[in-house]
């Protein structure tokens, strides 16, 4: 399969190990859709003995590619994307997809009209200790999931790109940070029913319109209810980059996730540590899919899905 690369701001490093480890996907042309915007892009194209493209859309027309990778400038993302979709060009595009309901609606279509999948960079669903826990409760271990909670704490650092500051360009932390917990709960519980968000830029390491502090309850169609918060407080003394967590609860017990480990709780049994499976290949599984040869953890409904609860809940 032919792949190109448009941008590297994000999770493109998934895609790009899948690459080097599968001799059957070439990375065949690297392009940006932001001017300033050449993170490790000439490297890249070093490695792979592929060219730099000043033009993505010129590069789409000439390579015709099976698969691209997206992850520019947040804002561009959803542009770039209908672009691909619209040459029939299948989409991994980084997260949140699009950063308004219209554009939403616009890539929709752009994938329904062409036959094409886009998935979203949700790349939590491939974290073993995340995966255990889905499996569990998947398994009727804690009975039906009523209550969900997920915690995403960053380390802000001193590296963010300057489009941070500017809101049309960054979108929101709710749609970069949280979202990772919403695909979460959602995949564990279903499609939301209702979703409320709260955010503020106050003390944000002076970059303007980024927020710093988020929160979100949520109910489910089944009944069920949860929050999640997402911020950049992680301590730069901290030892790791990033605190994610992760607790479900029903009727028969509680399954947590802490410091990448996952636990299973119920009124039967005491607090046991699931067993984690090796990594899975996020962006391999969605190449094979296309292919008819494997299943990829994440939809291209569950990414809309996921999506339109988060930009509801940056309203």
């Amino acid at each position: 399969m032919k792949i190109v690369l448009i941008g590297n701001e994000g999770h493109t490093y998934t895609a790009l190990k899948s690459i080097r480890a599968n001799p059957e996907l070439e990375l065949c042309g690297v392009a940006s859709a932001d001017p300033v915007d050449r993170k490790n892009l000439d490297t890249l194209c070093e490695e792979f003995g592929c060219g730099f493209h000043d033009d993505y859309i010129a590069m789409l027309d000439d390579l015709k590619p099976d698969v691209a990778c997206i992850a520019t400038r947040y804002d561009l993302n959803s542009v770039v994307s209908v672009e691909c979709l619209r040459r029939g060009v299948n989409c991994y595009t980084e997260k949140s997809i699009a950063h308004s309901l219209d554009k939403l609606s616009e890539l929709k279509q752009a994938a329904s009209d062409s036959g094409t999948r886009i998935i979203g960079m949700h790349t939590m669903r491939y974290d073993p200790h995340f995966y255990a826990a889905y499996k569990a409760v998947s398994s009727g271990a804690v009975g039906k999931p009523m209550m969900i909670y997920g915690r995403k704490s960053y380390k802000f650092g001193s590296s963010r790109p300057d489009f941070y500051r500017k809101r049309e360009f960054y979108g929101s932390t709710i749609l970069w940070v949280a979202l990772h917990a919403i695909d979460l709960a959602c995949w564990i519980g279903g499609e939301m029913d209702k979703v409320y968000g709260l955010k503020t830029s106050e003390c944000n390491f002076d970059h303007g319109d980024c927020e710093a502090s988020t929160a979100i309850a949520f109910s489910f169609k089944n009944g069920g209810i949860g929050a999640i918060t997402a911020d950049f407080y992680q301590p730069a003394k901290a030892p790791s980059h990033g605190d994610d967590q992760l607790r479900v609860a029903g009727e028969k017990g509680v399954v947590e996730v802490i410091d990448s480990k996952a636990f299973l709780t119920t009124h039967e049994q005491e607090r046991v540590e699931l067993p984690l499976e090796p990594e899975g290949d996020f962006f391999g599984d969605f190449c094979n899919e296309l292919r008819g040869t494997a299943k990829c953890r994440l939809s291209m409904e569950d990414t809309f899905m996921v999506t339109e609860a988060a930009l509801k809940a940056n309203f």
